[in-house]
């Protein structure tokens, strides 16, 4: 494969939908080749998940941890061996929103809390055994103020209000955790202008 494939991940709230547009209409300026992927594959697959997510709530997720878990890999395999491998063997730069380490951050910790069994050798192995691998991970982040802002333009429905236990804090630091050690991986704060964020994060694909 000579193309490269960049993963944006991060919590709710964090730009990672208008950030992945931006820098696609960026680097095709520039005149490179792009391909875009959606957080969850087409057809059933993907479809299975988001009626899960959109239906649910935290009650039924973790009712349903594994069956979820089972249904994110399912897309993200499908999505790197019908989409992402593809195009990368076509030598463009593939852009995607959220990959494998969103399982490790979303999914499979409720399988944890609800089983007791920890999913990493597991997902290690399926990581082992995907056909892609992101060449650069950006994890975006945003300071609160910002969060807030933006969830509330955009996705209210995941505003803390009490009822619902805001994991934001949570989730982002088991992304910290899954990156730290890793040389192809980013931490972004996304908080500023969208511009900045596209010219900075373009500067290290291109590198």
């Amino acid at each position: 494969m000579t193309g490269t494939f960049v993963a944006l991940e991060g919590t709710a709230g964090t730009g990672k939908s208008t950030l992945l547009d931006a820098l696609a209409d960026e680097l095709r300026e520039r005149g490179e080749s792009v391909t875009t992927v959606p957080e969850f594959a087409d057809g059933s697959i993907g479809e299975f998940v988001v009626d899960e997510i959109v239906s649910g709530d935290a009650a039924q997720f973790r009712e349903r941890a594994l069956s979820l878990t089972a249904g994110a890999l399912a897309s993200v395999s499908y999505q790197a061996e019908t989409e992402i491998r593809p195009a990368l063997d076509e030598g463009e730069i593939v852009l995607t929103e959220r990959f494998l380490d969103s399982v490790a951050v979303y999914d499979t910790p409720f399988v944890a809390e609800r089983e007791g069994v920890s999913m990493e050798g597991a997902l290690a192995e399926f990581r082992a055994a995907m056909p892609v691998e992101p060449d650069l991970t950006v994890l975006l982040t945003v300071d609160e103020e910002t969060h807030r802002e933006r969830l509330a333009a955009h996705r209210p429905e995941l505003l803390d209000d009490g009822a619902v236990p805001d994991r934001r804090g949570e989730r982002e630091r088991r992304y910290r955790d899954l990156l730290a050690d890793r040389e192809d991986a980013l931490v972004y704060d996304n908080s500023g202008d969208v511009s900045t964020a596209v010219a900075e994060i373009a500067a290290e694909i291109e590198r």
